[in-house]
């Protein structure tokens, strides 16, 4: 039995080394999966889900039944007697400019971050309430809240049908006017929302990622390993969530909007791999909208001043890759973005949606016998 005994231990060896490997690979791909399925906001870490008080905006405490049947922590978020810098920021730039028509929007729903979204969607609300607007402001439920791991909008969008038939209830109108503001997380998910609920009647959506899978494809250095890497990520996320990087594509969702939408696409973070101004010239481009746009900071090659960029947008890969030119729309810096936004709520959104209703036309179905 002595002579057999050193192959016992090389068989065990052997099948150790490959055991040992596999776990230590399986847990390099949690590690590096991890800030996908859990992209935890660290400003607002240890805080409560509702501050006590904000400067600038009143609260009003709301709540519904998730798609889950997880009761939903929400407020309405409206401007208070002491104004905030930022909304000192859009009222000084609107200069007294008659912006009447905005107290017509009943509601806009307001997301930025799946962790701790009433307290990261603030500053983005200080901006529209400082225009007179009500904002909804809700939880999609991140870490620690109710759900254990993100989905970036596919699971999460569920609950906005659900927001929105309390808020029909609290205002009593059958199609209240409810706009989609949403940044990063927030922008992908509504408009994953405004693809399936045509309640949301416009959105504007500041640098959302078209998909998931070319974002994250995006961070990794090009090499058959860094495709083997995104491969088992995929496995990872698939066997923790019970979805794929491929199923997460808000620039499908876009293509999905009616052409009565309006839609604003902003890009704001350029140089950001995660959420690049090509993931804003593709969302825009897919768009069916009549009445769209798509807007941009200026960068070092633009003209002193200019207030327009012609962009090139490259879709698809090999043979099927095609160029297209879009025209931006420059505004001079981050601030000035957001007292556009109000500008164009008016002017543009409130305009369109008064418009008489337009059905997208069937194509008929052309066959040999169709007469021409």
């Amino acid at each position: 039995m002595r002579i057999f005994r050193p192959l016992y231990i090389l068989l065990l060896i052997a099948i150790l080394i490959p055991v040992t490997g596999a776990l230590w690979v399986w847990q390099y791909i949690g590690n590096l999966t991890e800030p996908i399925l859990l992209p935890l906001n660290e400003e607002y870490k240890n805080l409560s889900a509702v501050p006590e008080q904000h400067l600038g905006i009143r609260f009003t405490d709301i709540s519904f039944i998730g798609w889950d049947g997880t009761p939903v922590t929400a407020v309405i978020a409206e401007k208070d007697d002491e104004d905030s810098s930022r909304q000192r920021s859009v009222l000084s730039g609107l200069n007294n400019r008659q912006t009447d028509k905005l107290k017509h929007i009943d509601y806009a729903l307001v997301c930025v971050d799946w962790d701790h979204g009433i307290r990261s969607a603030l500053p983005l609300a200080e901006y529209l309430t400082a225009a007179g607007i009500r904002c909804i402001l809700w939880e999609p439920r991140g870490k620690d809240s109710a759900r254990s791991f993100c989905t970036h909008g596919l699971k999460e969008c569920e609950d906005v049908p659900l927001l929105i038939d309390e808020l029909v209830k609290r205002c009593g109108k059958e199609r209240p006017i409810i706009i989609a503001v949403g940044q990063g997380y927030g922008a992908g998910m509504l408009l994953q929302a405004a693809a399936k609920d045509d309640r949301l009647r416009g959105i504007v959506s500041i640098d959302a990622l078209a998909s998931l899978r070319e974002s994250i494809s995006r961070t990794m250095p090009e090499s058959i390993l860094s495709q083997v890497k995104l491969a088992l990520m995929d496995v990872y996320i698939n066997r923790s969530v019970g979805f794929e990087c491929f199923d997460v594509v808000p620039v499908d969702s876009a293509t999905n909007l009616h052409r009565d939408t309006p839609a604003l696409i902003i890009s704001l973070q350029q140089d950001n791999p995660i959420r690049t101004i090509n993931d804003a010239l593709t969302i825009y481009r897919q768009l069916p909208s009549d009445t769209k746009e798509v807007w941009a900071l200026p960068t070092e090659d633009d003209a002193p001043g200019a207030t327009t960029r012609i962009q090139h947008c490259t879709v698809g890969q090999g043979e099927n890759e095609r160029t297209y030119d879009i025209e931006l729309h420059l505004k001079p810096d981050e601030n000035s973005v957001y007292t556009a936004i109000i500008y164009w709520l008016h002017d543009i959104f409130l305009t369109s949606i008064d418009k008489p209703h337009v059905s997208t036309p069937n194509r008929p179905i052309l066959t040999p016998d169709t007469q021409l």
